[in-house]
């Protein structure tokens, strides 16, 4: 964000956090704080709080393929999905279908995030299908999300393009 910029987003701009280089479980969980910080700033993620309506948080999870062990890093992925959840982010999609990203999904809804709110898809693919569904939860102006993890944002960042929405990515 640059300096002295105004860090409530307007109705028609969405907040990315696009992390792409994060490659460890240690640089989910610093995007993660960030989201919560950006969304403490701004005003969004409040439909926890009881305001319906209010801008939301959505945590966008894939793999982090980090060095570890793979039982290692499954448990490190429950351990993120449990952290989003008690951290009030207000929607969690998991990408792929590995161990450790259905182990994130797992966690956050063993912490108690589910129906709408913790979603798994295989790709990103289908999870652009599911944004262009209008009976689907999709993100709306005001929104912060945060892109984790190693998949091809392509899709989903053009849905955000198609809905007319504007992205500042930080």
């Amino acid at each position: 964000m640059s300096v002295g910029a105004d860090p409530r987003p307007g109705s028609d701009e969405i907040t990315v956090i696009d992390s792409a280089g994060a490659t460890s479980i240690a640089e989910g969980r610093a995007v993660l704080r960030r989201l919560v910080e950006i969304a403490a700033d701004t005003g969004a993620g409040s439909t926890h709080r009881g305001a319906p309506g209010a801008a939301r948080t959505w945590l966008v999870l894939g793999e982090l393929a980090d060095e570890s062990e793979v039982d290692r890093r499954v448990i490190d992925h429950d351990l993120l999905g449990r952290a989003a959840v008690r951290l009030a982010v207000d929607k969690i999609v998991c990408i792929g279908d590995s161990r450790p990203v259905r182990a994130a999904h797992q966690g956050a809804v063993m912490e108690g995030s589910w129906g709408d709110e913790a979603n798994l898809v295989g790709t990103a693919e289908e999870l652009a299908l599911r944004w262009r569904d209008p009976g689907e939860p999709a993100p709306s102006g005001g929104d912060v999300i945060a892109l984790v993890g190693g998949w091809d944002r392509t899709a989903v960042l053009a849905v955000l393009a198609e809905r007319d929405l504007v992205v500042r990515r930080i």
